[in-house]
């Protein structure tokens, strides 16, 4: 009786196992390389900014290799400013806010003017990197000129290198998972069918002492 239940449980966990890895193929096959870890809205009144920091509000530094994917989108209002600034450069902005500084930005993460802006940077160097959308009239010439509240959406991730991550393509993913179920489901039915035999070998219990079998 102890093996047949435990041979129950063990059908029972690689039924669960079959049904998980079904399901986590489709979590899998979901995701969008479209898609960002961060979703952000702003609503900023003339001369005020925003900025985000690219690796969260932890402050841990972005790795040389690894990349800032952004989306930014003005819902309403009229052009605004997006940068893409280091540690270094972000101070300068700051200063650029309280006393007209001039500042420099990372030129492939930045677009002035704009109302939609999207761009992958991939770092050069370890640090902080932050996203400003700016709703000013900064020490910029080509500056967009601020005349009144804008709303905005910022979408933004870091990206890991690929050599830490590689793609896998769905083509993989799918034969990776076949062979799972295959192997899953040959496991249960070796379990099945030495459960039934092991029941049929099961000898009958053994007689009492001095046991008649009573007479017709």
């Amino acid at each position: 009786m102890a093996e047949f239940l435990k041979s129950r449980k063990i059908c029972l966990f690689l039924f669960v196992l079959l049904i998980s890895s079904l399901i986590t193929p489709g979590f899998a096959l979901a995701y969008d390389e479209n898609d960002y870890d961060y979703c952000r809205h702003a609503t900023l009144e003339s001369g005020e900014y925003k900025a985000y920091n690219v690796a969260g509000y932890y402050g841990w530094y972005i790795t040389k290799g690894n990349s800032v994917k952004a989306e930014i989108t003005v819902l309403s209002g009229d052009e605004i400013d997006v940068y893409l600034l280091d540690e270094d450069q972000y101070e300068d902005y700051l200063e650029d806010v309280n006393t007209s500084k001039a500042f420099t930005y990372i030129e492939k993460g930045t677009q002035q003017n704009t109302k939609q802006f999207s761009y992958t940077y991939k770092v050069e160097y370890d640090g902080q990197y932050y996203i400003v959308i700016d709703n000013r009239d900064n020490s910029q010439a080509d500056d967009a000129l601020p005349t009144g509240n804008v709303s905005v959406e910022v979408k933004y991730s870091e990206v890991w290198g690929e050599n830490l991550f590689p793609e896998i393509s769905t083509e993989v993913i799918l034969i990776c998972v076949s062979v799972i179920v295959a192997v899953v489901i040959v496991i249960i039915a070796v379990v099945i069918i030495l459960t039934k035999k092991g029941k049929k070998n099961i000898p009958p219990p053994p007689m009492p002492p001095n046991y008649y079998p009573p007479q017709p």
